[in-house]
C-alpha cells in the first residue's frame, strides 16, 4: 500500500459499545469488514485500545504503517497497542520510532513522554528520566512543560538511583595557592636572619589558568519503609588547569597535570524522621582516597551525625556534627572534630536568608597541622532577578589559629575571608543542566607571611 490509499479494509471482531465510531465504519456483526479512510484511520485505532480490543487496534495500526511509515502519532499507536498486549520490548522500539519521525515539537514531545512512560513500567527508571528531560527540552508550551516536570519527580522518587552531575570551567589568577607577597620573612631562622626579607620563588608565586573540573555523585536507595531510608552513595570529582601563557613562561616547571587533583568516595547514608516529632535526622560513614599531581595524597574516614528542627513552615535550623580522621601518606596523620550550625528563613516573594556558625579542633603532632578554627557566615538567595537569572550570594570569615608552625617558634594564625557570587542561567536549561557563572574571591591573611594568599 502507498500514502494514496484512500480506504483501508480489515476483518476486525468488535465487542459491542465502541460508542461514537462514525456511522460508516459501524458494523451489524462481528466479521463484517470494516472500511475507513486512511485520515479516520488513528482515531479508529485509538477507540479500540479504550475499549480494551489491543489486538484489534494493533491490526489497524499495522496496516496505517504501511501505508505511511513516517507518521509519527501511528508509531505512539503502536507502541501502546504492544505495551497493552504486554510486549513491552517491541513497544520501545515502537516508541523509538515515533522520535525518530515526528515532525514536530509537539510529536517529539509526545514519543519522549511516551517512551519515558513504557520505561517506567518497566523500572528502568533512569532512563525514563532521561527520555523525560528531553520531553522538558522540546516542550511546545508551558502546560506541556510543566507536565513533564510533575511527571519527572515522580519518577525520580520512586527510582531507588539518583545521579548527579557537574562541569566546571572556571578561569582563575592563582590556580596553584599561590603567595601573595613578593618577598617573605622566617621567624623561626631567629636573629638577623629572621629579619631578612627572601623573594619567593615564580613557581609559589599566583598562577593564572583556567581550572576543568568535572563531578559525579550517585546514591542507590537500598533500604525504604516508613520513616526511614538507607542509601549507598559513590562519588568522583577531578580538577586538572589549562596554564596561561603567562605562567608557561615564569614557571615552566608547573603544569596543569602537575596541579590536577582526583578525589574517589564511597559510604552509607542513613535518614530517619521519628513519627512522633517530625523532625528528619541523618547519619553518615564515608572513605575517600585523594591523589594529587598523580600521585597518592591522602584517605579519610568521616562520620557524620545531622539533625534538623523546623520552626514553622518557612524557618529551619540544621545542625551537623562531624569526626574525620585523615591518613596523610608520607606525613602525620589529622583527626578533626567540627560542629557546623545553619539557620534558614525563607520570605514570601521565595527569596531566602542563611546564617551559618563552625567549630573545628584538628588534633596531630604534625607543625602546621593542629589548629583550632571558628568560621561565621551568611548567605541570601535572591531567587529569580528577572531576565532569566537567579542570583545567590554568599560569604565567609574563618579564624584559625594553629599550635606550632615549622616557620614560626609562637605559632600561626590565619583569617580566611570568601566571598562568592552565583548568577544561574534558566533559559539556557540544557537537558536538566543549567549553566551557572561563579565568581569567587579568597584572600588568606597570616601572621607567617608564608601562607598570604
Amino acid at each position: 500500500m502507498t500514502g494514496r490509499l484512500s480506504c483501508i479494509a480489515l476483518a476486525v471482531g468488535l465487542c459491542a459499545g465502541l460508542g461514537a465510531i462514525p456511522a460508516a465504519a459501524q458494523v451489524a456483526d462481528n466479521t463484517s469488514p470494516v472500511r475507513i479512510s486512511v485520515e479516520d484511520g488513528p482515531d479508529f485505532a485509538r477507540q479500540l485500545l479504550r475499549a480494551g480490543q489491543a489486538g484489534a487496534a494493533l491490526e489497524v495500526i499495522t496496516v496505517l504503517i504501511e501505508a505511511d511509515p513516517t507518521a509519527s502519532p501511528v508509531h505512539l499507536l503502536h507502541a501502546q497497542a504492544l505495551m497493552d498486549l504486554g510486549r513491552a520490548s517491541e513497544a520501545r522500539d515502537a516508541g523509538r520510532l515515533a522520535w525518530q519521525t515526528a515532525q514536530s515539537d509537539a510529536q517529539k514531545f509526545s514519543a519522549a513522554f511516551t517512551m519515558a512512560d513504557l520505561l517506567a513500567a518497566d523500572e528502568a527508571y533512569t532512563r525514563s528520566q532521561l527520555w523525560i528531560r528531553r520531553a522538558i527540552q522540546i516542550a511546545p508550551d508551558d502546560r506541556r512543560e510543566r507536565l513533564a516536570i510533575g511527571a519527572f519527580r515522580r519518577v525520580r522518587q520512586a527510582n531507588p538511583l539518583a545521579v548527579e552531575l557537574g562541569f566546571g570551567v572556571a578561569p582563575s589568577n592563582n590556580v596553584n595557592s599561590g603567595n601573595s607577597n613578593e618577598a617573605i620573612t622566617f621567624a623561626y631562622l631567629g636573629g638577623i636572619l629572621g629579619e631578612i626579607e627572601w623573594i619567593v620563588p615564580a613557581d609559589q608565586r599566583p598562577l593564572s589558568g583556567v581550572e576543568l573540573s568535572a563531578q559525579a555523585n550517585l546514591r542507590y536507595r537500598i533500604a525504604e519503609a516508613e520513616g526511614y531510608r538507607t542509601s549507598i552513595e559513590f562519588g568522583g570529582f577531578g580538577r586538572t588547569y589549562i596554564m596561561s601563557q603567562e605562567a608557561q613562561d615564569s614557571a615552566p616547571e608547573v603544569t596543569g597535570a602537575s596541579l590536577s587533583f582526583a578525589q574517589l568516595s564511597i559510604g552509607v547514608l542513613h535518614q530517619w524522621t521519628p513519627l512522633s516529632t517530625g523532625q528528619p535526622f541523618s547519619a553518615s560513614l564515608t572513605y575517600s582516597h585523594d591523589w594529587a599531581g598523580g600521585e597518592a595524597l591522602r584517605q579519610d574516614l568521616n562520620l557524620t551525625f545531622g539533625a534538623q528542627q523546623f520552626f514553622g513552615d518557612d524557618t529551619r535550623l540544621s545542625v551537623l556534627t562531624s569526626l574525620r580522621y585523615t591518613d596523610r601518606f608520607g606525613s602525620d596523620d589529622v583527626t578533626t572534630y567540627s560542629v557546623r550550625a545553619l539557620w534558614t528563613h525563607e520570605f514570601d516573594n521565595d527569596q531566602s536568608l542563611g546564617l551559618t556558625g563552625q567549630l573545628a579542633v584538628a588534633t596531630s603532632d604534625g607543625t602546621d597541622l593542629a589548629y583550632q578554627a571558628a568560621t561565621l557566615g551568611v548567605s541570601y538567595d535572591f531567587g529569580d532577578i528577572g531576565g532569566g537569572l537567579d542570583l545567590k550570594s554568599s560569604w565567609t570569615e574563618q579564624y584559625r589559629v594553629y599550635e606550632t608552625s615549622v616557620f614560626d617558634p609562637a605559632g600561626r594564625d590565619d583569617k580566611i575571608t570568601t566571598l562568592r557570587v552565583d548568577l544561574g542561567l534558566q533559559n539556557v536549561d540544557l537537558y536538566g543542566f543549567e549553566p551557572v557563572i561563579n565568581v569567587t574571591g579568597r584572600r588568606t591573611d597570616s601572621s607567617v607571611p608564608r601562607f598570604d594568599t
